[in-house]
Parts: structure tokens; C-alpha cells; sequence
């Protein structure tokens, strides 16, 4: 993210694939993981700055990021040594007790936040703000590993309710990343979200949605296929779930009026975009050898409705 007065700018790719120049934080909830997206997550823990587990999500690291299985491009050699957590918090109502213990054994910084007045979503990023401060780290982002939310949807509403506050506890970006999506918060203002190619040419991730939680609020948009002019969004009005792009456009430019979430698919699939893109693609509306600019984007919209 790069804010101005004017407009704040969100490179969405940098979320989910981070360049190594980047520096990020990343946390992991106690929320139920995919098998299939552990190497997604295992590389996202690799390439980041700093580590954090919250409460059972040590339980998910020990299991399925430190001794899951995992993909190697070394054919002949062992998969690289998975670091350990810089930083284990929560109320510790949900972690194993023996997975605790070892990591207290292997001197993990291990921070009991026992306040039920927050959740340990909300008191991690507290203290992850606080122990970045106190070492003079530097991050860029926070990215927080939230699961597949199978089966507690007072999860999904707790961990919403934490992004409205991160910017009191934390000053760089949190966002969410929850089984093929993005969540994050659009605070009042002017924004301009790139999305990549990637994205926009898979009928199955060219999505997004910009739910208001908490007010109701006037937005303007370009860049979707439907967009908004002036509207109100409320849950007593309007939602704007099911949208997707304008293949002319490689950005949504959004005003809103109030705090607002903006969540979209991602392609978190390297050998995808990679054998897709190299077919090359439409983009801006300029139509490039290999693809039929007329049929991406009607794929986009038959995928739309």
C-alpha cells in the first residue's frame, strides 16, 4: 500500500505474492487450513520477516507447516528447514498443551493475553505491534492466514470486527487471506486497487465484493463491471457481492464514505499463472497474440452471473 492525500494505492499481488524486497509479518489464526493450501502457506511463512502464531494456530504450524508435507523444487535434497514462530500468543485455550511446552522448550517469545474482552486475533495484533517497536523491525504489511472458516461463522464476524480496529493497534497494512480470498478494510477515502493478470483472466477468481459493515456508506467506483455512482450500501439497501472487473480496466478506483470492506479472489496457483499468462492475454483492451480478447471477457461475465 502507498497512501496520499488523494488516493491510497493497493498492489493486491503483493499479498499473496510478496516480492523478496518486501518486508511482512505473518500471522497464523486458529481457523481450519486445507491441506492443499499448505504449501501456499508454508512458502508465505518462509519468505516472512516476522512469525506469529495465535493460540491453536501453533497447533496448525507444528502439524501442517513445520512437519505437514511439504513441496520442494530440489528434487535430491531435503525440503528447506521451516523457522520457528517469533512470537506465540492467546489465551491459550486451544493450543495443545505439549505443542505449548515445546515451544517454550525451543525459547519461542510466548505471550499469555488472557483478556476475553478481545478477541486473540485482535490482542495479537497488539502485541505484534509492540514487538516489532520494541526491536526496531520494519514491516510493510501484516498477512493473516484465516482458514477455510468451515464451521464457526462467529469467526468470520469476530475477525471482521478486529480489521476495523488494526489501525489503532498497528501501523501498516492487516489483511486476511481466507482459501482463495483477500479481506481487508478501505478506511474513508479515495483507494485505487491494482489486480493482476492472474486474477482478471481466471473465470474463477475474477470476483470481489464491497461489503459495508457497521454504516452505511456512499460509494463510487470504475474499473468493475458494475459499478457504483454515489450509492449508498447498507445491509438494509444495497451490497455489492458478485462483482467483478471491466477487462479494459488493470484497477478499481474506489471513494467511500465510511470504513468498507473489499475482499477478491486471488490466484495463489503458480503453475496456473504461469501457463496461462504465457499464452499472453487482453489487458487495458489491448488484445496480444494468443488470446481472443472477446472471449476472456466473455468468460469473465458468463463466470458473473
Amino acid at each position: 500500500m502507498n497512501g496520499s492525500e488523494e488516493k491510497v494505492f493497493w498492489k493486491a499481488e503483493n499479498f499473496y505474492r510478496p516480492p523478496p524486497q518486501l518486508p511482512f509479518a505473518v500471522i497464523v489464526l486458529n481457523e481450519s487450513i486445507d491441506p492443499s493450501d499448505c504449501q501456499f502457506v508454508h512458502q508465505l511463512w518462509q519468505k516472512a520477516h516476522v512469525r506469529m502464531c495465535v493460540d491453536g494456530g501453533t497447533n496448525l504450524y507444528h502439524y501442517l507447516i513445520r512437519n505437514g508435507p511439504q513441496v520442494t523444487n530440489a528434487t535430491n535434497s531435503d525440503p528447506p528447514k521451516c523457522p520457528l514462530p517469533d512470537l506465540i500468543t492467546g489465551d491459550f485455550d486451544s493450543i495443545e498443551p505439549e505443542v505449548l511446552k515445546l515451544y517454550q522448550n525451543e525459547n519461542v517469545t510466548v505471550i499469555h493475553t488472557p483478556d476475553q474482552d478481545e478477541t486473540d486475533f485482535t490482542k495479537a495484533v497488539r502485541m505484534l505491534g509492540k514487538y516489532v517497536l520494541e526491536r526496531n523491525l520494519m514491516i510493510d504489511q501484516v498477512l493473516v492466514i484465516a482458514g477455510v472458516h468451515s464451521e464457526r461463522f462467529d469467526h468470520i464476524m469476530a475477525n471482521l470486527a478486529t480489521l476495523f480496529k488494526v489501525d489503532k493497534l498497528i501501523p501498516v497494512p492487516v489483511i486476511m487471506l481466507c482459501k482463495g480470498s483477500l479481506i481487508w478494510l478501505l478506511s474513508p477515502g479515495d483507494h485505487r486497487i491494482e489486480v493482476p493478470k492472474d486474477v482478471t483472466l481466471n473465470s474463477q477468481r475474477a470476483w470481489c465484493g464491497l461489503i459495508p459493515l457497521g454504516h452505511p456508506t456512499i460509494v463510487t467506483t470504475s474499473g468493475l463491471k458494475w459499478n457504483l455512482d454515489n450509492q449508498e450500501l447498507s445491509f438494509s439497501s444495497l451490497i455489492s457481492t458478485s462483482n467483478t472487473y471491466d477487462p479494459k480496466c488493470s484497477s478499481v478506483s474506489i471513494s467511500t464514505s465510511q470504513p468498507l470492506i473489499w475482499t477478491m479472489g486471488i490466484e495463489a496457483n503458480p503453475e496456473w499463472v504461469s501457463s496461462r499468462l504465457s499464452k499472453e492475454s487482453c489487458i487495458n483492451g489491448d488484445a496480444v497474440q494468443g488470446v481472443d480478447k472477446d472471449q476472456v471477457c466473455q468468460s469473465l461475465e458468463n463466470e458473473s452471473r
